[in-house]
């Protein structure tokens, strides 16, 4: 029997910012390994509650942040002190509801594993990417750790790229808990 994804419910956003997840997975090393570009237009797909979002436009950039919980955006605002710096879109991936060659990066937090029809994820974000466009992904590690999701459900770091035809692996890191990968088309 085939078993959807498990998605991460909005009742339990608080786990999303607090203090044990900033020592796992933090948000800085993150935003320092992509290194935004004041004005770069991001989507941060599978917000959340703005973990990566809300930095994100503290460096400048342009964020559109997309999630399917109206609770998690809802919570992003309040986080974000009810500013209306980064736009919020209610989507379920794979859909992006955006405009092609509107995005200059897509970035994916603990959000890939649970997509359950990458291909046509994949084929969005191409989409809505423009020339040169780039892809940071980050994802649990596929072995055991703390926390996450089930094993059965993470994409191995190896695999990772191979889901991105058309685009380049930039750079990779391996933390222990989970992968970052940055991908440019080509």
């Amino acid at each position: 029997m085939h078993q959807r994804p498990t998605q991460f419910p909005a009742s339990e956003s608080h786990r999303l910012v607090n203090e044990d997840r900033r020592k796992r997975q933090p948000v800085e090393i993150i935003v320092q390994r992509i290194g935004p570009k004041v004005g770069e237009v991001i989507a941060d797909l599978g917000a959340g509650v703005g973990y990566l979002s809300i930095p994100l436009a503290d460096e400048g950039a342009t964020v559109i942040a997309l999630d399917f919980q109206q609770d998690m955006l809802d919570g992003l605002r309040e986080r974000d002190n009810g500013l209306e710096r980064i736009r919020v879109v209610r989507a379920t991936l794979p859909e992006i509801p955006l405009p092609d060659r509107s995005l200059d990066r897509a970035v994916m937090v603990n959000v890939f594993h649970e997509v359950e029809d990458k291909e046509r994820l994949v084929s969005e974000i191409s989409r809505v990417l423009r020339s040169k466009g780039r892809i940071s992904l980050v994802d649990w590690q596929a072995r055991e750790t703390e926390r996450g999701p089930p094993l059965h459900e993470r994409v191995p770091m190896e695999k990772a790229p191979s889901y991105f035809p058309g685009f380049v692996l930039e750079k990779s890191y391996d933390d222990l808990n989970y992968y970052h990968l940055e991908l440019r088309r080509e």
